[in-house]
């Protein structure tokens, strides 16, 4: 199982629709995914169709955490991803995660590995992430096999991402199978000489760390996320081309991991 967290400690550089988007290119490469929403504002859970009016708190991972089986949280969707739902009051979660032994730092991992153990097939797990620093986006690094951080050439996504390649390192220590940070450029547009500049300081810091895929700014994603679709559902007349980049991020992604 390959567990990637999707995370920045900056919002607005598209997390969610990477972690729906991603989740469905998965699907439809017949690969079994799970995406596990641990965003309060539960904004993966709302792109996928599933409204925390119709959940109890504990339906999340709140209620994986105080020992409630990981299958029985799970929703289906129209996407066919299978999903962890998010509930606002997650709000409380990092103060739930401090109380538990070592900081709640192994409490997803032990998590999957239940859910294995019970018959869980998933093969992807991928974990969207609020833009916060803290116990939350540490238990998911300490759980995860590759973050990976989405980014615009702007000035603020560089300073965000430096703090998320500390974390990064700091989460190998006690996490053997993070395999480290791949950044995505997602939402990518080079406008004027100042992007420019942003995208090669980008290329001269974080050159290995990049992904080949790069997303563009399209509007098939903007209106897909109104609908409550990913791109593979959505039809428009730019939906085709980002759907190819999406399995091309598959691909990328399964090489790097050696998945077959």
């Amino acid at each position: 199982m390959n567990i990637y967290a999707v995370s920045l400690e900056k919002g607005g550089v598209g997390k969610t629709s990477i972690a729906v988007n991603l989740a469905a290119a998965f699907m439809q490469v017949g690969i079994r995914v799970l995406l596990v929403d641990l965003d309060a504002q539960c904004h993966s859970s709302q792109w996928l169709g599933v409204s925390s009016d119709s959940l109890r708190a504990d339906d999340s991972i709140l209620g994986v955490i105080q020992g409630r089986p990981l299958g029985d949280c799970v929703r289906s969707t129209a996407e066919g991803i299978a999903l962890l739902p998010a509930h606002p009051a997650m709000a409380g979660l990092p103060a739930l995660l401090v109380s538990q032994p070592n900081s709640g730092l192994f409490t997803l991992r032990r998590a999957f590995n239940q859910a294995r153990e019970q018959g869980a097939d998933y093969e992807i797990v991928i974990l969207d992430l609020a833009p916060a620093r803290g116990p939350v986006q540490a238990t998911a690094l300490g759980t995860a096999t590759r973050c990976i951080a989405p980014v615009q050439a702007e000035d603020l996504v560089i300073q965000s991402l430096k703090a998320l390649v500390d974390s990064v390192e700091q989460a190998r220590q006690i996490n053997p199978h993070l395999r480290g940070l791949s950044i995505l450029r997602n939402r990518y547009a080079l406008r004027g000489a100042i992007d420019h500049a942003y995208d090669q300081a980008l290329r001269d810091e974080y050159g290995p760390l990049l992904l080949q895929t790069v997303i563009p700014v399209r509007a098939a994603l903007r209106h897909a996320a109104g609908v409550q679709q990913s791109v593979f559902r959505y039809i428009s007349g730019d939906a085709s081309e980002v759907r190819g980049l999406f399995v091309e991020l598959v691909d990328e992604l399964l090489r790097l991991d050696e998945v077959a």
